[in-house]
């Protein structure tokens, strides 16, 4: 019969930042959304959207931790440069 094609390895570490990344993301949804229709009422348009923003700046500044060293670690192997830095 026919044989089914070999993957790629998952690389080391991939899996809980996967995990984190959609642990995160949905968190920030429900905080964004808590906020907006719970605690929203008793403060001015720009402060709703200053805590939105650092929701999103929270979201993305984890994101960012969590992604560098894997992204440190794996980009260069994976753009075909190797260890050097070319400029």
């Amino acid at each position: 019969m026919g044989e089914m094609p070999m993957s790629k390895p998952v690389p080391e570490g991939m899996g809980w930042r996967i995990a984190v990344t959609i642990l995160a993301f949905f968190g920030a949804l429900i905080g964004v959304v808590v906020w907006l229709f719970f605690y929203a009422q008793d403060f001015s348009v720009y402060q709703n959207i200053a805590v939105v923003a650092v929701i999103i700046l929270g979201f993305v500044g984890a994101m960012g931790a969590t992604w560098a060293a894997w992204g440190m670690k794996y980009g260069a192997k994976w753009s075909g440069k190797g260890d050097t830095c070319a400029e």
